[in-house]
């Protein structure tokens, strides 16, 4: 349910706006507390897109959560094509392309429901240099790439940026902070807000029950 292109040569544009992306806890930064069930927080704020013109006011949204598991354990799952339907609703296509070890693009496309219209994404994700020792740092982001995703018709292409944070802590556990900005649609906010936080809070339930399964197992 979150990318920068290698520090931020597209989505960030001014060095203030990488700065407000990259910052990974707290609420100084304008987000407003809006979801918080079962230990998961769920922030909200109002953004310009990066690079948008004209200017457009975008939602970008941060949960933060814990789970007992790895680093490794996380991000491969990611990447698994097989187990996206498992935390991932509404995903009727998922295809992974590597590129490198910290590199690789990704299509999925969306069966939503009425009112909105299916929709797709193509993203690059790129695992980063660590801000710290503890943690590893992925960015994601919409590229253009009309071989491997051509657009489709009446399918609407999102236009997504954000960021997976995977920082180990003291007890052993996981502190993961997924953010994502998206560019809005024509729908009015009191159709979308709750849909967005409602399959926001489904997603992250069902990536933590799959990640603590596995590191049960």
């Amino acid at each position: 349910m979150l990318k920068i292109l290698r520090m931020g040569v597209w989505v960030c544009g001014l060095a203030a706006t990488c700065g407000n992306l990259l910052a990974q806890t707290g609420t100084q930064d304008g987000f407003e507390l809006v979801r918080n069930e079962d230990q998961i927080l769920v922030y909200e704020r109002w953004v310009t897109f990066p690079g948008s013109d004209p200017p457009t006011t975008a939602r970008e949204v941060k949960s933060e959560f814990f789970v007992r598991s790895n680093i490794r354990d996380a991000i491969a799952l990611l990447q698994d094509e097989s187990r996206v339907n498992a935390w991932q609703k509404h995903v009727t296509e998922f295809k992974v392309y590597p590129r490198s070890d910290s590199t690789w693009f990704e299509y999925s496309y969306h069966d939503i429901p009425w009112p909105v219209s299916d929709q797709d994404h193509f993203l690059e994700y790129t695992i980063e240099d660590p801000e710290v020792a503890d943690g590893t740092f992925i960015t994601f982001r919409t590229i253009d790439d009309r071989k491997l995703a051509p657009t489709r018709k009446n399918v609407s292409r999102m236009t997504l940026t954000g960021s997976w944070y995977f920082q180990k802590t003291g007890d052993g556990s996981l502190k993961i902070t997924y953010r994502i900005l998206s560019m809005p649609g024509p729908l009015p906010r009191f159709i979308t807000d709750p849909v967005i936080r409602n399959n926001l809070m489904s997603t992250v339930r069902n990536l933590i029950n799959l990640l603590e399964k596995k590191d049960e197992s």
